[in-house]
């Protein structure tokens, strides 16, 4: 059996610094979350870094805040961790990859 790497994908969200303190100031669950991009930016990389070194391929899904409001309003769903984590598993199944095998990563630890 020969795996492949869609069968090992993580979808990562994302966040732009020109986004982040909108999209953070919007999260239901903002303490649970860092307030500083360059603090939340340094937990990513080394979460997707110990992913990689496992052998695990990263979808990065960047979230904007205008297209992931109106998914919020059309779904009815709070702004907490697990919705983001939903909407960056829906987008990346939208991008062609295979999340069959995977959940969404969790967000970095505070």
């Amino acid at each position: 059996m020969n795996p492949t790497v869609e069968a090992y994908t993580m979808a990562m969200p994302w966040y732009e610094p020109e986004d982040f303190a909108q999209l953070w100031a919007l999260a239901q669950d903002r303490d649970l979350m860092p307030s500083d991009y360059e603090v939340w930016l340094e937990r990513a990389l080394l979460v997707m870094s110990e992913l990689l070194a496992l052998g695990r391929a990263v979808e990065i899904v960047t979230i904007r805040p205008a297209e992931f409001l109106v998914w919020l309003a059309e779904t009815g769903l709070p702004n907490t961790a697990s919705t983001r984590l939903r909407y960056v598993e829906l987008r990346a199944m939208e991008d062609g990859v295979s999340l069959e095998n995977s959940t969404c990563l969790p967000a970095p630890k505070v």
